[in-house]
């Protein structure tokens, strides 16, 4: 089969690649490949013979100008090219985040309601996917935070190592998505995905923040796992006046929201995660070196 990847030297999409062309035949489509999916002769172009796209190209940077012109213009873009050109199927990389700041459990059919600008364009996006279906065979992936070995949780992991508090209560269900367990979820839809469905991914596993943060600790090696708390405010004040990219209101904001997610209906197509968050937490901290 012939696989497009957009966003393709990106965080994920450097490990879906390897991981597709293990048995498929897959095309890079980036920017640092030199193509731009606001170019519809470009795409018309490399969409030729091409059976599925998975489309990961995204901005997240709220504050970036370009931010929906990429975002929705490009999947505007992709979706008419790809349908000129008869591709089978879109699987589509979304994110949890059009639903907001939800309050409870959550499954694919409750209420969106995206918060900010990158949430924003998600949404649009899907709904622009969504109106095709008629043409060209579309699936949504609603993926809960990302989790692996990027700048963002060495980051992390690094405020958890020096024992900064948590600028939060901590309380919060805390389902993320590791990488590898993404990428198999991807694998299953490219061959089980149903046209015109959304599919929540995350972890089984439902711990709360604080327990995430004290796995970390362990597998820092730190002899003391109990976490810390300060209100919010001051973390947003001490973030102001370090300058911290992380301790930003809306970062925190980010990491203190519900993510309780009911992921049954990817599981009747026979998604499993195959490593406990624990094994997880302790394979990206041992990639990032931090132990």
């Amino acid at each position: 089969m012939k696989i497009l990847v957009t966003g393709s030297s990106g965080f994920l999409g450097k490990e879906v690649i390897k991981a597709l062309k293990k048995k498929h035949i897959v095309k890079k489509y980036d920017t640092t490949e030199g193509k731009n999916i606001l170019d519809r002769g470009e795409l018309f172009e490399s969409l030729k013979g091409i059976d599925i796209v998975i489309h990961l190209a995204a901005i997240v940077e709220n504050d970036n100008l370009n931010l929906w012109e990429v975002n929705v213009k490009g999947t505007k873009n992709l979706v008419e090219e790809a349908i000129k050109q008869k591709v089978k199927k879109i699987i589509y990389l979304s994110s949890t985040g059009v639903y907001g700041c939800p309050n409870g459990k959550i499954n694919e059919k409750s209420k969106t309601n995206p918060e900010n600008n990158y949430e924003k364009s998600k949404l649009e996006a899907e709904n622009i996917l969504l109106a095709q279906q008629e043409k060209i065979c579309i699936n949504i992936i609603r993926s809960a935070m990302i989790f692996g070995p990027n700048n963002y949780w060495q980051k992390m992991f690094l405020m958890l190592k020096k024992d900064f508090p948590l600028p939060l209560k901590g309380e919060n269900t805390f389902q993320v998505t590791p990488i590898n367990e993404l990428i198999n979820a991807i694998e299953l839809l490219i061959k089980k995905g149903k046209c015109g469905e959304i599919y929540l991914i995350a972890c089984e596993e439902k711990i709360s923040l604080n327990k995430f943060c004290e796995i970390s600790k362990k597998h820092l090696g730190m002899k003391n796992t109990k976490i810390k708390h300060i209100p919010t405010w001051l973390g947003e004040v001490f973030g102001k006046i370090v300058k911290s990219k992380t301790l930003t209101k809306e970062n925190i904001r980010h990491l203190g929201k519900e993510r309780n997610y009911n992921i049954k209906k990817i599981k009747k197509l026979g998604y499993k995660q195959k490593y406990k968050i624990e094994e997880q937490i302790k394979k990206v901290i041992n990639e990032l070196k931090l132990n």
